[in-house]
């Protein structure tokens, strides 16, 4: 049983954690980089392939399926226009430009090498258990395959962004090809994972303690930022060492994507109050600016 005391601190915990969770917040999405930032590159061009030329060929085509359904890259295939390039620690040099134009500086050239690509038929048992509980075993023929490519990603400026980064998938199937597909697939889905920025949703706490902004911070929920900010805007001017307004309209820049100008506001809420929250929601969106940042490069 609990003591007296430690009952009082679970009802204050509790009490802690229901008071964050009734707070006004703006919801936002915002968009990350993935593992491996590309800047603001959205073109991808595959410039050179080796290894087997079917498997070639299959990631290749799998590579601009999977990227149109995500929606984010788009894919050219250059591979067949004699590009040659020279992958060395972090630079590729470009040994051959083809026939083709020159890669433009919002494109990322990438390089692909099928290093294995082979199915083996296996066997497996499998323990079959019937409603009155007999088990019975059988066996289950399959074929399982692994696919091995490296990867190079590289920029107008030569930098490798990726360099050789060796990618292996195991798949399984009822023949051959159907093994190798289902591998192959797997294997571009992780490596689109591994380039692909998403967007992640985030909630920025607002500080309702001011009766007085109430009405602006409703417009905000109601998803009228622009107006909100207005509002608070003209509040801050008439209560400039007021540390909620100036939080608040923190947030509502924050919200929208204006992030040095909301992390100046922090600071200055910050000095006037000593809320935690405040710090909390500053940190957040340092890293938004740092992820803008990344993203722009």
């Amino acid at each position: 049983m609990l003591s007296s005391r430690s009952l009082r601190h679970v009802v204050l915990a509790l009490a802690a954690t229901l008071a964050v969770g009734c707070a006004p917040s703006l919801k936002v999405n915002v968009l990350q980089p993935a593992r491996v930032n590309l800047g603001s590159s959205k073109r991808l061009t595959v410039v050179q392939t080796e290894g087997r030329k079917g498997a070639r060929d299959f990631v290749i085509d799998e590579l601009t399926r999977q990227a149109r359904t995500a929606g984010y890259f788009q894919v050219a295939d250059r591979s067949d226009e004699g590009i040659v390039v020279k992958v060395a620690g972090r630079s590729v040099q470009i040994l051959s430009t083809g026939n083709g134009p020159a890669q433009g500086q919002d494109e990322i050239g990438i390089r692909i090498d099928v290093n294995d690509w082979d199915a083996e038929k296996k066997t497996e048992t499998v323990k079959d258990t019937d409603s009155k509980g007999n088990t019975t075993e059988r066996e289950v023929k399959f074929y399982e395959a692994k696919t091995v490519v490296s990867v190079t990603a590289f920029n107008a400026s030569g930098k490798a962004l990726l360099a050789e980064e060796e990618y292996e998938m195991v798949g399984r199937g009822e023949d051959k090809d159907t093994a190798l597909g289902n591998a192959a697939r797997a294997l571009v889905s992780r490596i689109l994972f591994d380039i692909t920025p998403t967007y992640v949703t985030k909630y920025i706490r607002m500080d309702g303690d001011d009766k007085a902004q109430k009405p602006i911070i409703e417009v905000a929920e109601k998803g009228n930022v622009p107006q909100a900010i207005t509002e608070m805007e003209s509040y801050v001017q008439g209560n400039p060492q007021n540390p909620a307004a100036l939080y608040n309209l923190a947030v509502l820049l924050d919200a929208s994507g204006k992030y040095q100008e909301a992390l100046d506001l922090y600071t200055k809420a910050i000095s006037l109050s000593a809320k935690d929250y405040y710090v909390d929601m500053k940190a957040e969106c340092a890293k938004r600016l740092a992820n803008q940042q990344a993203l722009a490069q």
